[in-house]
């Protein structure tokens, strides 16, 4: 039984973010858009492929495209820049900071944390974050529908090594303000013109 009350009234700004953005609700770990969609987002644990030999590389994209290429159902990829969150290492520094009682090393920590703090404050150090995102039209059971398709698409990246991870409500909104949200969006200068992707390799 629904609780009866006075429906709250969004403001002119409000309603248009609403409606701008596609989002009707996030819950239960999946995105509900005002279009009748559902949806969730795997988020792909980054690989250092600068380890890897030259035949490693070429390995891992034929062992990816053949996980890949068994899907016949669309699915979405995001790549987005984010500032990288410092504060965990700055206040690592704080406390190695405050238990040394040599001068020397008080000092060069209290450099490094101010070095630190320019990079952060000049959004200088981004990090690349990579999301795959899949959708189906909102139906009865589409929750457990769409969780099951997640797990299989994510098992195509762990077969070859690559770690995955099921986002959920709160990183889902995080993941909403960094594609929306101007304000925490970090600009690359990176090329724009029309051109049709051609995957060759990893080099």
């Amino acid at each position: 039984m629904k609780k009866k009350g006075k429906k709250k009234k969004l403001t002119a700004e409000q309603t248009t973010a609403q409606e701008f953005t596609n989002v009707l609700n996030i819950q239960n770990n999946y995105l509900y858009t005002r279009d009748g969609y559902v949806i969730g987002y795997i988020k792909i644990i980054p690989v250092s492929v600068g380890l890897l030999s030259k035949r490693e590389k070429e390995t891992l994209v034929k062992q990816l495209t053949a996980e890949l290429s068994v899907e016949k159902e669309p699915f979405h990829f995001l790549a987005i820049s984010r500032p990288v969150d410092m504060q965990p290492l700055l206040e690592s520094y704080a406390h190695l900071r405050n238990e040394t009682s040599d001068p020397y090393r008080r000092e060069l920590l209290r450099k490094e944390m101010e070095n630190l703090s320019d990079f952060t404050f000049g959004d200088e150090i981004v990090e690349r974050q990579f999301f795959f995102y899949l959708s189906m039209k909102a139906a009865e059971d589409v929750e457990r529908d769409l969780k099951k398709r997640i797990s299989e698409f994510a098992e195509h990246f762990e077969a070859v090594g690559i770690k995955t991870e099921i986002i959920k409500d709160q990183d889902i909104v995080r993941l909403c303000n960094l594609v929306n949200n101007p304000a925490v969006v970090s600009i690359e200068d990176e090329m724009t013109d029309a051109s049709i992707p051609i995957l060759k390799g990893v080099i």
